[in-house]
């Protein structure tokens, strides 16, 4: 029987809950331990109100209580690129400390952006400081047991040619890549270059017409790391999450059953709302 790969829940699935100030830390790790019977967390930086050592060794000792491990620390904020000299270097230092937090957090994975707006060119500066950067978290995360690198997520790293261009040039063990599933200019022809190197990955709702495909295509490929509901809208998100974690179970249950051999057939939720 094929080996199942775990599943978490992104903490970022509950920002709108989160920003009314119905859903802290705490609350997320019990809920996706209680409600949901997950045991891997993806918690973006937005929730944690502190990089303070204390603070961060209470979020560690409550992951520990419930059995939860941590699959990625999503890093927003301090991006790699930055027109601004001294926000580069403002950026470079929260960064190192938040690799730190990831490993009192023993976190398997960390992201972080390169930073940009959608539809920037990376000019050489940029493509320079990106890859001297990730060299540097690079060795240290490697050293630390984790792997770091982008998300197909917004800005220069949404461009495939940018991301090739940089992984190309770091040329790091400790190198990976989150995959967004979906979010590219033409994703289902453009993964495939990535699959090596996914140490992660969010699986968005808008993707599951396409995620039964996606996941046997990483499979396949090896890849044996989480795979991670991320819910954007912002609404009736403890029921939306529920909805859209049974999907994701239910397409992992059809690859196991199908195998990895041949492209997948549309799954059972396709068929119903056909």
């Amino acid at each position: 029987m094929m080996k199942q790969n775990p599943i978490a829940i992104a903490s970022y699935s509950f920002h709108g809950m989160h920003k009314e100030g119905s859903m802290d830390l705490f609350q997320y790790l019990e809920v996706i331990r209680s409600r949901y019977q997950v045991h891997q967390a993806d918690i973006w930086s937005g929730y944690l109100v502190s990089l303070e050592t204390d603070y961060i060794k209470k979020v560690r000792q409550e992951m520990d209580r419930r059995g939860l491990s941590l699959a990625n620390l999503c890093v927003d904020g301090p991006v790699l690129w930055a027109p601004d000299p001294e926000q580069r270097q403002e950026n470079y230092m929260t960064m190192l400390r938040y690799i730190e937090v990831a490993n009192l957090l023993n976190a398997k994975t960390v992201r972080i952006d390169f930073g940009g707006k959608d539809g920037d060119v990376m000019t050489e500066e940029a493509f320079e400081l990106i890859v001297s950067r990730y060299k540097t978290y690079c060795s240290l995360c490697h050293d630390l047991g984790m792997k770091i690198g982008p998300e197909n997520h917004f800005g220069l790293d949404r461009n495939p040619d940018n991301l090739k261009k940089v992984r190309e040039a770091v040329d790091h063990p400790a190198y990976g890549h989150l995959l967004h599933f979906g979010n590219l200019p033409d994703f289902m022809n453009q993964m495939d270059d990535l699959l090596p190197i996914v140490m992660h990955t969010h699986v968005a709702a808008n993707s599951l017409p396409e995620a039964k495909e996606i996941i046997r295509r990483l499979l396949a490929a090896g890849y044996d790391g989480a795979l991670s509901v991320e819910h954007h809208t912002a609404a009736l998100e403890l029921e939306r999450v529920e909805w859209q974690l049974a999907s994701l179970r239910a397409i992992l249950a059809e690859v196991g059953q199908e195998g990895l051999d041949a492209p997948a057939k549309p799954d059972y939720m396709q068929t119903v709302y056909r």
